[in-house]
């Protein structure tokens, strides 16, 4: 049998910026996660649609969501000295949280407008969780370039191990089977409704080892079931590494090895690159990721591939805008051809356990419909 493929959503933060005039500036240093405060139902309505097109797993809002990005959006009119406030991290963790609340409800409403398909009502959430340099200012996962107090992997491991304390009692983090609290009763009911964590845009081999020791951290004799995870780097530029240098060797190695304390992802890959390097970037993993498994090291995991969208537009860090690359030509061939035709080679291959597609920024409801179509009309 080949392996299955399961349908990802699309680009939210650009959706919501091209299709519904959303600006996100240093004001709005959560970016799309910001909607999560200013505008819940433009979120809703935009996962909706990216369910309606047909995806079978939805990411939340939370990609750039941090403590720090809640305490840095000021909010209310201000006082007598004319500063407003940030949002402390007892209600920022509500907000994050309301994240995934608002994608399982995208798929309800998916389900009442359409009736049927593609397990709408029924799909899958990711909990999405960017890179640590995702929520800088300027955001930072397309260079790797950290501040100093966020190189090492304990440093980077106290950072996500935080994060996710927001979604769930987490060991280490003050939650587990013997609190009461209401607050981690919230965070219980809202890991029940996490599908899989989304670990998304890592350029950093200490980020990838990292964030396998916090998923490694939940324990279900603490009362915090564990969960299926995805672990996904960025490669940009025209070079086949991450930023920080690391060849796809060094990162599948990194992602699959086992080791103490290290819990292993059921999805390994690529996003927010450009589909340009997909074909051969899949190859590669495929290579890597064979020679572990004919090690006798692991088994094979699901391929998670989410390329950007973009037509020779990069992404000003700095001016928060896409800008056209000068002497950039229109790609030839459609984004869902494109894609569509990596994911069916891959497939017809027979390597990976199933493989999640689906698009990252400058993708939008259209792209995912017509990928949907491509899926369907070769099944």
């Amino acid at each position: 049998m080949p392996p299955p493929i399961i349908l990802l959503d699309g680009g939210l933060g650009t959706t919501l910026a091209d299709q519904h005039d959303c600006k996100f500036d240093h004001n709005t240093p959560l970016w799309s996660s910001h909607l999560l405060i200013s505008d819940p139902s433009i979120l809703s309505a935009v996962q909706t649609a990216f369910a309606e097109a047909g995806a079978n797993v939805l990411l939340s809002a939370t990609y750039q969501a941090s403590f720090e990005g809640f305490e840095r959006t000021r909010i209310g009119s201000g006082d007598e000295t004319g500063e407003n406030e940030g949002i402390d991290e007892k209600e920022a963790g509500r907000f994050m949280r309301n994240g995934i609340s608002i994608a399982r409800e995208a798929f309800y409403s998916a389900s009442q407008n359409t009736g049927d398909g593609h397990g709408r009502g029924n799909g899958g959430v990711a909990l999405s969780l960017g890179a640590y340099g995702a929520t800088m200012i300027p955001s930072q996962e397309y260079t790797g370039k950290y501040d100093e107090a966020r190189l090492s992997v304990n440093a980077l491991q106290a950072w996500h191990a935080k994060r996710l304390g927001a979604f769930t009692p987490i060991v280490g983090m003050g939650g587990g089977s013997g609190s009461d609290s209401l607050e981690d009763e919230e965070k219980r009911r809202c890991w029940q409704d996490v599908d899989l964590v989304a670990f998304e845009t890592l350029p950093l081999k200490e980020e990838i080892t990292a964030v396998r020791r916090v998923m490694g951290q939940l324990s279900p004799t603490d009362g915090v079931d564990s969960k299926d995870f995805w672990i996904s780097c960025v490669f940009p530029g025209e070079r086949m590494c991450l930023p920080d240098g690391s060849k796809v060797g060094e990162i599948v190695r990194l992602m699959l090895e086992q080791g103490e304390g290290l819990s292993v992802p059921l999805a390994v890959g690529i996003n927010c690159t450009k589909v340009g390097k997909l074909e051969g970037l899949v190859e590669e993993f495929e290579r890597e990721v064979g020679r572990l498994v004919e090690g006798g090291d692991v088994e094979w995991p699901a391929l998670v591939l989410y390329p950007d969208g973009t037509d020779g537009e990069v992404y000003d860090t700095t001016r928060k805008e896409w800008v056209k690359s000068a002497g950039v030509s229109k790609s030839v061939m459609s984004w869902d051809e494109t894609v569509f035709g990596i994911v069916d080679r891959a497939q017809k291959r027979g390597f990976w356990n199933s493989i999640i597609v689906g698009g990252c920024c400058k993708t939008t409801p259209e792209d995912i419909s017509k990928l949907r179509r491509r899926i369907d009309q070769a099944s």
